[in-house]
């Protein structure tokens, strides 16, 4: 019994870790609101982020990021938008940032292709 409960609590506590899903419409309105926008995380790599990537978005490449966290320690009391390509490698990061005691964390469903996949602008840098 005790085994049990105790696999209930785990259970329970992954719960309330797992980060707000957020479509692309409620970013891109989250992004267009005047006032307190979300710190936006870009964990693709240097090269997709020069490809594309929204606007103001901060890039930290996902490896980079899970070696050296405290590069986002600045934002742990903001809310935080993480995202990549697909998903797989925001959702390390996300995984990574609740351990951490990030708070406020939203994990965008498609990530950058269902942005893409919306028609909404971009930034390219061509360096």
């Amino acid at each position: 019994m005790k085994r049990i409960y105790l696999a209930l609590i785990l259970l329970m506590s992954f719960d309330a870790l797992s980060a707000e899903l957020w479509s692309v419409a409620q970013l891109q309105k989250a992004i267009s609101k005047s006032g307190h926008k979300p710190v936006l995380l870009d964990v693709r790599t240097q090269s997709e982020y020069n490809d594309g990537h929204i606007q103001d978005a901060i890039n930290i490449p996902h490896d980079q990021l899970l070696k050296e966290p405290q590069l986002v320690s600045a934002y742990k009391d903001s809310q935080m938008v993480v995202f990549c390509r697909s998903g797989v490698r925001a959702g390390k990061v996300i995984e990574m940032l609740e351990g951490l005691g990030f708070k406020e964390i939203i994990d965008i469903d498609g990530d950058m292709l269902a942005w893409n996949e919306a028609g909404h602008s971009v930034e390219i840098n061509n360096e």
